[in-house]
This record gives C-alpha cells, structure tokens and sequence, in this order.
C-alpha cells in the first residue's frame, strides 16, 4: 500500500470510528430513557395505541441532538414493533464495529403468511442451528406453492414445492434427451 493510500485509509477509519462511536452513544442514551421512564416504555410499547401517538411520545423524550438516522432508526423499530431489541441493535453495532462477526441474515420465505406461532418456532430452530445472533426477515411468495426457502448467511434450504417441481422436470427432461 502507498504512502497516500495508508493516509486515506486513516482518515476513513477516523471518520468511521467516530461516526460508530456517535451512534453507539445516542443509542446507549435512549437505552437510558426508556429504562428509566416506566411510562413512556409502557406507551411506546403498547401496539394498541396509535402509531404516530407512541412515535410523538417517543420523540419527544428523546435527548436533544441526536442524529436524524438514529430517530429514523427507533421510528423504525417503533414501527415493526421490535423496539425491545434496541439494546441487541447496539450490541451487535459495537461487535461489528469492533471487527466482531456480523450477525447472520436470516430470510425465510413461504408461500402463504406464516403464524407467529410458526415464525417463533423457526427462529428457534435457527438459532439452536446457527447462534442467537441471527437478524431474522420473513417474506411470502406464493410462487412457492408450499413449504419453505430458508436463506441463512451463504447456504440455501430450499423445501418449496416449486424447487421440487423444478428438479422433477429437470430429471425427466434429462431422462428424455
């Protein structure tokens, strides 16, 4: 490596750092609130109150200039009601950060909208598999026709009746030829 390229790799690993450490403490400080503030957690938390009612109180107890992406972020998490992981979000912001494993993605696809029953059971059997930090996403494709397609970082699980289908034909157009 260049003498010019070693200094621009310092700089972006300055910046980076101290945009890590930015996030790592606005998200340590909401931690802090809502810990602290029973009432406002009991509220935000509650999915049967009004989404933008539990997002203004949420905002509103938020400490003063914290960066925009942060505030996206917890409305976000606010939103698909996965605001209880904000200390696990934080955890593995700072293992990533630290050059830690990232945590695996998980993406399970089924041809119809799996239950919550369904889905706890799968991420737990994933997780007995591959480790608790799994970042877990779930899609419907009814092009599936049944069963699963599991994606868990590189390897491919695939139990869907159209792969089964797929593979049939494959094996009887090969025959044929």
């Amino acid at each position: 490596m260049s003498d010019k390229q070693a200094r621009a790799q310092r700089y972006a690993q300055a910046v980076y750092q101290a945009m890590l450490e930015r996030w790592q403490s606005a998200l340590d400080q909401v931690q802090a609130v809502l810990s602290k503030d029973r009432p406002l957690y009991t509220l935000v938390m509650d999915g049967s109150k009004d989404f933008g009612e539990r997002a203004k109180a949420l905002e509103a107890a938020l400490p003063a200039g914290l960066p925009v992406e942060v505030v996206n972020l917890l409305k976000l998490l606010l939103q698909e009601g996965d605001l209880e992981l904000l200390p696990e979000v934080a955890g593995a912001l700072s293992r990533v950060g630290s050059g830690g494993a990232a945590p695996l993605k998980a993406e399970i696809t089924s041809a119809t909208e799996l239950s919550d029953k369904d889905k706890n059971a799968l991420r737990a059997a994933l997780a007995k598999q591959y480790g608790d930090d799994l970042i877990f996403s779930f899609y419907v494709d009814p092009a599936l026709m049944g069963g699963l397609r599991v994606r868990v970082g590189d390897r491919l699980m695939d139990t869907s009746i159209a792969s089964r289908l797929a593979a049939l034909r494959e094996s009887l157009t090969s025959v044929v030829r």
